[in-house]
């Protein structure tokens, strides 16, 4: 079976087995779909997928809360929701929405209402106390799934999901951990599954197009079903035409949606079981799908493969892929594609480090359908970091004359110094970059530092591309020794995760048995020193002004990197401000609640501190000419997405 092939699910056809995902956007307005909804799943679908799935999580009845879910049992939705489904189907793909009713897994303060569920168990992910559904609402909320799935039907969707995976009242009823019923909801599983199979047959009754089950094979909660579990559920559960599986709840995203600081959960033995116990067509996945594990699905059983992050790394693969063409790979980083919708952060909607046409794709066209440019240009791009990189290559896709130097032997800057431990993924963007680079025809310098005075008037712009300083830790400001954490990062080969890559002792920096690490950096460099120091020290105290260190990393990421720290003996001391450095070594530690102060004797004190600018060429050159531009770090030192940003936003205005 091939990726490109088409298939059949029920007596809908499918242009290939490519599947887009149901991804929460927040591209919603009071329960309605939006303009910026269509669009981004249309880029998918002109991408090349031949189903998507989608939008996510569509709500089913009134008593489901959710700031970032459609209202589908609203008929005022049916508008915005024929747009979404106009728009898919004008690129050739088909397209089932899907539905959804949030049960525990979710807050009704802003509603001011309960929260149905089984029974009064509570989500990890929710404070909230819910309240066990009375038989009127079981009955209320099946009449939303039969309603909603009419409006989409109305809508034009080919045919309809029902979620039970994360944010789901479905998976919470076959859940030990969520249903304690006595009633005949509860109990066996033939009793878990009533309310599943109902929903099925109520969402059957209002729609001519197929219906499927997007189900958690394993919850991985405490008390919750695990893979073994999966003959019995698939053993009571009917009334679906086919089967999408995922893995996880809510609780646990940051497992089910692994990236840089979890290993991911084992799921191909648990789809070959699910599908040897189905006689539908199977939809997997793996935790970060990409078309190098088509085959490997194929294998286990499925006829259809789905994608999330893959396709918004880069909407375009599975079209790339089809004709042998290189695409940019998600970099399992989850700063953009979660940390935006969960986290509210960049804005509340989703996006993509790598991709900055990711959740902007009613203000950006593709890259492959920009205009050249309108003049032509004979442009300096000084640094070969992310910024540099990618600006250079769309500049020279749009037929700019590009040359780019760069002081080092190679391309990549920052971010192939980051991409050790943990953050090895990040070797993949910088690939990716380069092999862009490279089919774009820039001229590449390597070697070359550049000076103001090296830069002739005949470039008719330049881009300052030279990224960010390490910080200095300055001697007036602590009298003992401190080793900076950015030494330590550049000495190591890559201290990381168990399975993220070799570790090295960088033994170009000394450290002592006991250390006591300072994070005045609040992101992940802090965990990769603390990672590379666990190596090499007896004892290792992180101290921050934060509850923990390492406080601004992502959501998703955040509890993977305390449980390896804690897990190798990190101890964490939090809301402390390193006051002193004394010439013997001690260290006074301040309270930033109390004030009250406390001191350590470690051995070794490292400090990982935080990047300023390198704006020195750029503010002498702009000193002496009018066509001068800075990107990325060079600007300020932030995440690797503005960096993207930065470097595509200028070339695709130049």
């Amino acid at each position: 079976m091939n990726l490109f092939d088409p298939g059949e699910i029920g007596e809908l056809p499918v242009p290939n087995r490519g599947v887009f995902r149901p991804v929460r956007t927040r591209f919603v307005d009071d329960g309605l779909a939006t303009d910026e909804l269509a669009a981004h799943l249309e880029a998918r679908a002109a991408g090349g997928a031949g189903l998507v799935v989608g939008p996510a999580q569509m709500l089913v009845h009134p008593s489901a809360s959710g700031a970032a879910f459609i209202d589908a049992y609203d008929a005022d939705a049916i508008p915005g929701l024929s747009a979404v489904v106009d728009a898919v189907h004008e690129s050739g793909s088909r397209i089932i929405g899907q539905l959804t009713h949030t049960g525990a897994e979710s807050r009704g303060d802003w509603e001011m209402q309960a929260q149905l569920a089984p029974s009064a168990s509570p989500s990890d992910a929710a404070y909230e106390m819910p309240k066990t559904m009375t038989t009127a609402d079981v009955e209320s909320v099946l009449d939303g799934f039969a309603t909603a799935a009419e409006n989409l039907g109305a809508a034009g969707f080919d045919g309809v999901e029902l979620a039970a995976g994360p944010f789901s009242v479905l998976r919470q009823f076959l859940s030990p951990r969520y249903n304690a019923r006595t009633d005949e909801y509860g109990g066996e599983w033939d009793g878990r599954a009533r309310f599943v199979n109902e929903a099925l047959a109520a969402v059957a009754d209002r729609t001519d197009g197929p219906v499927g089950l997007h189900l958690s094979l394993a919850e991985l909660e405490y008390g919750g079903y695990e893979f073994g579990d999966v003959p019995d559920i698939l053993g009571a559960v009917e009334g679906f035409d086919y089967l999408s599986c995922t893995v996880g709840t809510r609780a646990t995203y940051n497992q089910t949606h692994a990236g840089v600081s979890v290993s991911p959960p084992e799921m191909l033995e648990p789809i070959a079981t699910a599908v040897d116990r189905v006689d539908v067509p199977v939809v997997g996945r793996l935790p970060y799908t990409t078309v190098d594990d088509a085959p490997d699905l194929f294998d286990a059983g499925v006829e259809f493969v789905s994608f999330t992050r893959q396709l918004l790394a880069d909407a375009e693969t599975l079209s790339k892929a089809a004709a042998g063409e290189r695409y940019d790979r998600c970099i399992q980083c989850n700063q953009k594609c979660l940390e935006g919708v969960y986290g509210h952060a960049h804005g509340g909607h989703v996006e993509c480090v790598v991709n900055p046409r990711t959740g902007r794709e009613t203000e950006l066209p593709a890259l492959s359908e920009l205009s050249p440019a309108a003049l032509p240009q004979r442009i300096l791009v000084v640094g070969g970091g992310p910024a540099g990189t990618r600006f250079a290559a769309v500049a020279a896709e749009r037929g700019l004359d590009v040359t780019l130097r760069e002081a080092r032997s190679g391309l990549g800057g920052q971010l192939t110094d980051a991409a050790q431990g943990p953050l090895e993924p990040f070797e993949w963007a910088a690939a990716d970059l380069r092999a862009a680079v490279e089919a774009a025809g820039v001229q590449v310098e390597l070697d070359a530092p550049v000076s103001a005075a090296d830069v002739e008037p005949s470039w008719d712009a330049v881009v300052v591309a030279t990224g960010a300083d390490a910080p200095v830790i300055p001697d007036d400001e602590y009298e003992g020794s401190v080793v900076n954490a950015f030494d330590l990062l550049a000495a190591s080969g890559g201290a990381g995760l168990e399975g993220r890559g070799e570790r090295s002792e960088g033994d170009a920096v000394e450290i002592g048995d006991d250390v006591l690490l300072f994070d005045d950096n609040r992101w992940v460099i802090t965990v990769q020193a603390g990672l590379i120091l666990l190596d090499r020290a007896e004892s290792v105290e992180m101290v921050s002004t934060d509850h923990y260190p390492a406080f601004r990393t992502e959501q998703p990421n955040l509890p993977g990197f305390v449980a390896a720290l804690q897990g190798r003996g990190a101890t964490f001391t939090g809301n402390r401000a390193l006051d002193e450095v004394a010439a013997d070594g001690t260290v006074t530690l301040r309270n930033t609640l109390t004030g009250e102060t406390e001191t350590r004797s470690p051995d070794t004190v490292v400090v990982v501190g935080r990047r300023r600018a390198s704006e020195e060429l750029y503010l002498e050159l702009d000193r002496r000419r009018d066509d001068v531009y800075r990107i990325g770090d060079a600007v300020s030192p932030r995440k690797l997405d503005r960096a993207y940003y930065d470097g595509e936003s200028l070339a695709r205005r130049l």
